[in-house]
């Protein structure tokens, strides 16, 4: 599997909480991990808690919504972790 340096970056940055808001990390990374199966985005209102800015009713728009790692990426993490992904 190929990463970038800043796509690295990100996996190991959505690796530290659970849930993070698209809008913290929307752009040219994120939908390279998404595209990859790396991170999922989830649907309106799932996993607002913990946010500053919610939306739970799916009003606001994209960059309200929940991002995590998908099991892979979880994965991935850990061999970047280990060193076996360079």
């Amino acid at each position: 599997m190929k990463l970038t340096k800043s796509e690295k970056d990100l996996l190991l940055w959505l690796n530290r909480e659970d849930y993070s808001q698209y809008g913290e990390c929307f752009g040219k990374d994120l939908d390279s991990l998404l595209r990859q199966g790396l991170a999922q985005v989830h649907g309106p209102g799932e996993h607002q808690s913990g946010f500053i800015a919610q939306d739970p009713l799916g009003s606001k728009g994209q960059m309200y919504l929940a991002v995590s790692l998908t099991k892979l990426g979880v994965q991935v993490v850990r061999q970047i972790e280990e060193g076996t992904i360079k």
